[in-house]
């Protein structure tokens, strides 16, 4: 039997911990399966709604739905396993993957769901540069701050790593299908999961699982804006227990939204005011070739332009340096914000080809995205 379907079996068991299969995790796993009661054997309520309570039988099916989806199963034992994340406190056996493999050296970056404009922008700039120096960008592909993080990253061509909730099959939020599915067709960047295709995130410990492998992932992890309770936070808790270095973007003293990053720093974690900062701490980790770029470099346009006049709009912007997608789309918002599905159905385009330009206007900061609607933004 492949070593990959004794894997899945022993990473859907319910108790891990209690079956001792982390203190075993560097055997062989057909060795670990005949230390154990396989008759006792149960699997998790998530794993048997979808796959049903039998163990074999669920890996197996697991073991064929991916290959008829063409993912990619990298289990513990696997050359293409993250080497940082096995040195974490009980790593996954195995991670679901769509894209490319995880090879670059990478950094997180996580924040609040409840970003401004702001701390947007700052996580977008801060992704961009690292990604330009060659790091990959990890992050949870939440709203808010983990949305801007990835976009910046696919901005400067680079790396950007999606850590999932749930099964790699299925978007959450679901406002980010755009960026799932940027990410899910990029030649360099992919989706990754410890939960197999199909599987739901839904409970909260399903984030806690996912914050311990994006932090686990990652040489560094930067938190741009955070409460006390953020998730984000909790990402910094485990980066710390890993070993790995923490830099905080100070923020607002006076704005609650901060209060987790400031928290942070009393308590002794890097300090970052400009980009030179972030790469002074991450040189001594760097062996990749590319060049650095400044905050400076990267334009972020923030104000959404609601007040605008059509002809105002139109005239700002120079149609003749955009796609032809992306100009349709831009003299389509002349007329006011629009349906992306009714845009793709007046003009007879593809679905691939639209949402690439929404997510490169998006990027580049002339339009907002909310839900399946188009809205002009205005640049200073």
């Amino acid at each position: 039997m492949d070593d990959t379907l004794y894997w899945i079996f022993l990473s859907i068991l319910s108790s891990p911990s209690k079956l001792g299969l982390y203190e075993r995790v560097h055997l062989p796993p057909k060795e670990i399966c005949n230390t154990l009661d396989i008759d006792s054997l149960t699997v998790p309520e998530y794993i048997a709604a979808s796959y049903g309570c039998e163990p074999w039988s669920a890996a197996s099916e697991i073991y064929q739905t991916c290959k008829k989806k063409n993912f990619k199963i990298i289990t513990f034992s696997d050359k293409n396993y993250p080497l940082l994340l096995k040195e974490i406190h009980k790593p996954p056996l195995v991670l679901y993957l769509q894209g490319a493999n995880l090879q670059l050296p990478m950094v997180s970056i996580v924040g609040t769901r409840n970003s401004d404009k702001v701390s947007e922008s700052i996580a977008f700039k801060i992704a961009y540069g690292v990604a330009k120096a060659g790091y990959g960008i990890v992050s949870g592909m939440a709203y808010g701050i983990d949305r801007f993080a990835h976009l910046g990253a696919l901005k400067a061509e680079g790396v950007t790593v999606g850590v999932l909730p749930g099964g790699i099959d299925t978007t959450y939020p679901q406002r980010n299908r755009d960026l799932y599915h940027m990410i899910s067709i990029s030649q360099s960047s992919c989706l990754v999961s410890e939960y197999p295709p199909g599987i739901v995130a839904g409970q909260k410990w399903c984030f806690a699982q996912r914050n311990r492998i994006i932090s686990g992932l990652s040489v560094a992890t930067i938190v741009v804006k955070a409460p006390l309770d953020s998730g984000a936070m909790m990402t910094a808790r485990y980066a710390i227990e890993q070993n790995r270095e923490l830099l905080v973007c100070p923020g607002n003293a006076f704005d609650k939204g901060y209060s987790g990053c400031l928290e942070l720093i009393k308590e002794g974690a890097a300090l970052v005011s400009d980009f030179d900062d972030i790469m002074e701490i991450l040189r001594s980790y760097s062996n990749s070739s590319g060049d650095s770029c400044s905050f400076d470099s990267v334009t972020a346009k923030e104000t959404v332009c609601a007040e605008s006049e059509n002809g105002d709009f139109l005239n700002s912007v120079d149609l003749s340096k955009y796609s032809k997608v992306e100009g349709l789309i831009l003299s389509h918002l002349s007329k006011g914000d629009f349906d992306i599905d009714d845009f793709i159905r007046s003009f007879s385009l593809g679905t691939d080809e639209v949402t690439r330009a929404i997510v490169s206007l998006e990027i580049e900061g002339i339009i907002l995205r909310k839900g399946n609607r188009i809205f002009r933004k205005k640049s200073f």
